[in-house]
């Protein structure tokens, strides 16, 4: 599949990226859209959740994030691009193209204008310093690596690529072991090993793991359970905050239900706790949510309305 460019006065995406950037004092945050609408059966994404119970939510669920006659719900794949006046950093890197993943929709065999998209907001691959992995899924390693002389190297050359130490332990037990899903480790085998053997790889730890590498506007953020290493970044600089929260979060649906859980969550009572915690920390203070997932802008902030926490497009 290829996603065309939209034309320019596009109210959702031009050149696969959101309209304007995002600035926190000194880090001047952008978005580039892979797939802006990548549709999951209801049935596959939350398995223990029923439609109707989905469609309780369908006044603002529907048509964004809840497409009720396919009964799909409609995420994006994307990723942010964080600059600051020294260094150039992507957190998550989406699928990739021409990668074999089994047929497994919307991660198989993707072509899309990603490079051509970064390359519009003035960042080409050899301007990356850090691409930081919030974890090691098929659907935000995939640019680690490309296609070149038949071969995968990493796609952005002089970048270090940062992961937890928990995940990188994870996912190389799991290769070894085979006890992920094959395409999780066809992901791990042509999007991260070829970074291992390109000498890029980095493994970080503690809350101040990346703060020397990446400035003290940034902090490592565990959200684990999704993964046993997955975790979010903190983004502090003058008045201004965010956080990154990978895939702690899919769906706005899951800031009104915590409780629900994805078939990716690895554990779900610590993935749960991890929603939770997001929930408290944010609702209500000036934090931007910069989410893994939700369709363009994909960046907003937790309100009360009623009573109940709930997501407003920044």
């Amino acid at each position: 599949m290829r996603w065309l460019k939209k034309e320019a006065g596009s109210t959702d995406v031009i050149l696969g990226r959101t309209m304007a950037p995002y600035l926190l004092n000194s880090v001047n945050v952008d978005i580039v859209v892979e797939q802006p609408r990548a549709a999951f059966d209801l049935a596959w994404l939350f398995p223990k959740i029923t439609f109707d119970q989905f469609m309780t939510e369908r006044d603002w669920m529907v048509p964004r994030f809840f497409d009720p006659d396919d009964r799909k719900v409609l995420l994006s794949i994307h990723t942010y691009v964080l600059r600051t006046k020294h260094r150039t950093i992507l957190f998550d890197t989406c699928c990739g193209n021409h990668k074999d993943r089994g047929g497994v929709y919307p991660f198989h065999m993707v072509d899309t204008p990603y490079l051509e998209n970064l390359a519009a907001l003035g960042c080409r691959p050899e301007d990356v310093d850090y691409v930081m992995c919030s974890h090691l899924h098929v659907d935000h390693i995939g640019w680690n690596t490309r296609l070149q002389n038949g071969k995968w190297v990493p796609t952005f050359p002089n970048a270090k690529y940062l992961v937890s130490r928990d995940e990188a332990a994870y996912w190389e037990a799991a290769v070894r072991d085979k006890t992920e899903v094959p395409f999780g480790i066809a992901a791990y085998e042509d999007s991260v090993a070829p970074v291992i053997a390109a000498g890029q790889f980095m493994v970080v730890e503690g809350k101040d793991g990346v703060a020397a590498l990446l400035g003290d506007e940034f902090q490592l953020y565990p959200l684990v359970g999704h993964t046993p290493g997955h975790t979010g970044l903190w983004i502090e600089s003058g008045q201004s905050r965010a956080l990154l929260v990978g895939d702690a979060l899919h769906s706005p649906i899951q800031i009104l239900h915590p409780e629900w859980g994805t078939s990716g969550d690895g554990n779900p009572q610590a993935a749960e706790r991890a929603r939770r915690h997001i929930i408290e920390t944010c609702t209500d203070r000036d934090i931007l949510l910069m989410t893994g997932h939700f369709p363009a802008p994909s960046v907003g902030r937790l309100v009360t309305a009623g009573g109940i926490p709930q997501f407003r497009y920044a």
